[in-house]
């Protein structure tokens, strides 16, 4: 559906209306891609923006509670570390929707959905909702969307400093998006792009598990920068669904 109003299409807290009209004029080379789509509902930004400047605008002590959720669901319960432990004070959080980042060596540049920096840890958080993931295609694109993500990531003058995470978020479990279709399916009418979205799962199943045993496809995705251990990098790659970030944010939303 496409809306009258881009108000209609996000959740818009008391106070911040001027950020999302800025968040929605921003421009990335030369383009202003998400005033185009904010007013239609399928719109991933839209729903990026909704979800994480809600989170953005919670007390600190809600704030490391959805976060510590959104880490153990992403994980599969095994927690890379719990936000709670930090003790962080209120401004060492800093959540940011369609930041752009530069790498120091590579010089390659994105724009992540959304991303949080806290002391000792960079996260980028890669949002898809209806759309499948941009592959690769040379000679002007060399790496997949992921594989740009991690790159960049990993090269951000914050990761001098921090270990880094990357996490997909995607409409439905990793295990269910890897099925591909069967003849009979193929055959039924799809959105344009839905049926590709078995390539993000299968890609970040193919970077973090490797093939043959060999995590060889993600240390050949990152060549040319410095890296830590390639098994830390597969290991802090997470998945996690819209329904599980949606549960999260309204818990903390609505809690004591």
């Amino acid at each position: 559906m496409i809306y009258k109003d881009y108000r209609r299409n996000h959740v818009i807290l008391p106070g911040r209306e001027k950020a999302l009209e800025a968040f929605l004029k921003q421009d990335y080379k030369g383009m202003q891609h998400k005033w185009n789509n904010g007013f239609n509902s399928h719109s991933e930004d839209a729903l990026t923006w909704s979800c994480f400047d809600v989170l953005y605008s919670l007390p600190i002590k809600k704030k490391v509670s959805v976060l510590d959720e959104i880490f153990e669901d992403a994980y599969q319960g095994q927690n890379k570390f719990l936000f709670k432990d930090g003790k962080f004070k209120e401004n060492e959080i800093q959540i940011y929707i369609g930041k752009q980042y530069t790498g120091s060596s590579t010089k390659e540049s994105t724009e992540v959905d959304a991303s949080i920096e806290l002391p000792g840890k960079l996260i980028f958080i890669e949002a898809k909702l209806y759309s499948p993931m941009s592959m690769a295609s040379l000679p002007t694109k060399p790496h997949d969307q992921i594989a740009r993500k991690l790159r960049i990531g990993l090269d951000s003058p914050l990761n001098d400093t921090r270990e880094f995470f990357f996490i997909f978020l995607d409409i439905a479990p990793l295990e269910k998006l890897t099925k591909r279709k069967n003849k009979s399916e193929a055959l039924a009418p799809v959105q344009k792009g839905f049926d590709d979205k078995w390539k993000s799962a299968w890609l970040s199943n193919y970077y973090k598990f490797g093939r043959n045993y060999s995590l060889s496809p993600l240390r050949k995705a990152l060549e040319g920068i410095d890296i830590p251990p390639i098994q830390t990098v597969a290991a802090n790659m997470g998945w996690l669904t819209w329904s599980d970030l949606f549960k999260s944010i309204l818990r903390g939303a609505i809690t004591e």
